[in-house]
C-alpha cells in the first residue's frame, strides 16, 4: 500500500464513503417501506394478497440487481409516459435511480425477513392478547410486532450488510460511492491495492457500525432471563 497515494485521494475516498452510507441510509429506509406492507399481504388469509406478494418477492428476488440497474436507469427514461411527466426528474438522474433498484431488490428479500418473523409468534401470545381484551390492531403493535423484532431482527443485520455491498452496483450508473473512487484512483495512478485495500476498509468499518447497531437492539428487545 503507498501512502503518498493514499494522502493525496484520501479526499475522494471520504467523498466515496459518505455516498456509500447515505445511499445505504436511503435503500434501508424505502426497502422497508416497500417490504412492510408486502409482507403483511405475504402472511394475509386470503389468497388474492397473497399471491400478489408471492409474485412481487419471486420478480425482485429473482431479478439480478444490476440488470434491475441497468432496466430503471437506461429503459425508464425510454418510456414516454416517464418522459412527459414529473417521474422523469427521478429517473433522468443516477442516484434516485439507484435508490429505486436498491430499494426493490432489498424489498424482494426484506419481505420474506419480515413475513417470517412474524409467523414466528407463538398463536398463544396472540389468542392470550385477545382473551386480555386487546384490539387486534393493539394486539399487533404490543404483542406480535415486538416479538417479531426478536426473531428476525438477526436475518434483518445480515440484510442490510447486503445493501451496504450492493450499493457498489451504484458506480457502473457513474453514482461516485467508494468502488467507483477506488476505480478512479487506479485509473489515475495505476496503483491498484492502494485504493483496493481502501475501499475494503471503509466497507468493513461500515459492517462493523451496523453490527454493533443490531446487537444493540437485540439487547434491548431481549426477553428476560430472570
Amino acid at each position: 500500500m503507498r501512502w503518498e497515494t493514499f494522502s493525496v485521494y484520501w479526499p475522494l475516498l471520504a467523498e466515496g464513503a459518505w455516498t456509500t452510507a447515505w445511499l445505504t441510509i436511503a435503500t434501508v429506509v424505502c426497502g422497508f417501506v416497500i417490504a412492510f406492507p408486502v409482507a403483511l399481504a405475504r402472511n394475509a388469509s386470503h389468497a388474492v394478497p397473497r399471491s400478489l406478494a408471492a409474485v412481487f418477492v419471486f420478480v425482485f428476488r429473482g431479478t439480478p440487481l444490476l440488470a434491475l440497474l441497468f432496466m430503471i436507469y437506461y429503459g425508464a427514461p425510454e418510456i414516454a409516459l416517464i418522459r412527459h411527466t414529473w417521474a422523469w426528474n427521478l429517473f433522468r438522474d443516477p442516484i434516485p435511480c439507484a435508490i429505486v433498484a436498491l430499494s426493490l431488490n432489498s424489498a424482494g428479500y426484506l419481505t420474506e425477513v419480515i413475513a417470517g418473523a412474524l409467523r414466528a409468534v407463538p398463536a398463544g401470545q396472540v389468542e392470550a392478547g385477545l382473551a386480555l381484551g386487546l384490539s387486534p390492531r393493539q394486539v399487533f403493535r404490543f404483542v406480535k410486532v415486538p416479538n417479531a423484532l426478536r426473531a428476525g431482527i438477526r436475518n434483518y443485520g445480515n440484510e442490510l450488510v447486503f445493501i451496504l455491498k450492493g450499493t457498489s452496483v451504484a458506480s457502473l450508473v457513474t453514482v461516485m460511492e467508494v468502488m467507483a473512487a477506488a476505480n478512479q484512483i487506479y485509473f489515475n495512478t495505476f496503483d491498484l491495492w492502494t485504493p483496493m485495500l481502501a475501499a475494503a476498509c471503509v466497507y468493513m468499518a461500515m459492517i462493523g457500525v451496523i453490527m454493533l447497531l443490531v446487537r444493540a437492539v437485540e439487547r434491548r428487545f431481549r426477553i428476560p432471563t430472570n
